[in-house]
């Protein structure tokens, strides 16, 4: 009887130990279980290790450090050029953008619609660049990346007094051209995603690179 309860523990762990879901003993009552994520690298790819990419294009993969984060935390995102070619970005050519269902018209962005499915729901700028734009270009050699990091902690009021990369976007364009701000953070739990659009490929500076990752 000993010798058969400690055979079933062992069995036990061992099933919960091949699932990755593994939880400390006695967690607190209430506590929430960190989220479970499995990061698929594909073959080729040669940015920074424990990192998650997205698809690539023409070489270049955009990536964050994780898939799944609570809103609070730091998310570290980039892209890497893992192509044979140098290639020209300008250092604030990215967006960030939640997914929303049910809605209607068009997100706007400094002169230009961006890309979105006005049907059965759409993509929503709510983040962007803080830095100032000092019209540079830069340059990815093969094998180079370059990140960023996005603090989620009160960053609607606080990410531009503290300097952050990243700082709201605040206002919308509905389908029949007026605008309206949005007054309070918009971060709740979903899909998100990190975009660039300013990468260049024979002087084409729009290749909707992007990489989706999830609030909980």
């Amino acid at each position: 009887m000993y010798a058969g309860s400690c055979i079933q523990v062992v069995v036990l762990i061992a099933v919960l130990a091949t699932a990755g879901c593994l939880e400390p003993a006695s967690p607190p009552v209430n506590a929430t279980p960190e989220p479970c994520e499995t990061c698929t690298v594909p073959e080729g790819f040669c940015g920074p290790p424990a990192v998650c990419p997205g698809e690539p294009v023409n070489g270049v993969y955009v990536f964050t450090d994780k898939n799944i984060y609570r809103i609070g935390e730091v998310v570290e995102f980039g892209i890497v050029n893992c192509g044979d070619e140098r290639k020209a970005f300008s250092p604030f050519p990215w967006v960030i953008q939640g997914w929303v269902t049910n809605a209607s018209g068009f997100t706007y962005l400094v002169g230009y619609w961006v890309v979105g499915n006005c049907t059965g729901g759409m993509w929503e700028t709510i983040g962007v660049d803080g830095w100032f734009s000092t019209g540079e270009t830069m340059y990815l050699n093969p094998g180079g990346n370059w990140t960023m990091q996005w603090n989620t902690t009160d960053w609607w009021e606080t990410a531009k007094r503290r300097g952050d990369h990243v700082v709201p976007f605040q206002y919308r364009m509905r389908s029949d051209g007026s605008s309206y701000q949005i007054s309070d953070d918009p971060l709740a739990p979903g899909i998100y995603r990190v975009w660039y659009d300013k990468v260049w490929y024979d002087n084409n500076a729009y290749n909707n690179a992007s990489k989706e990752f999830e609030f909980v």
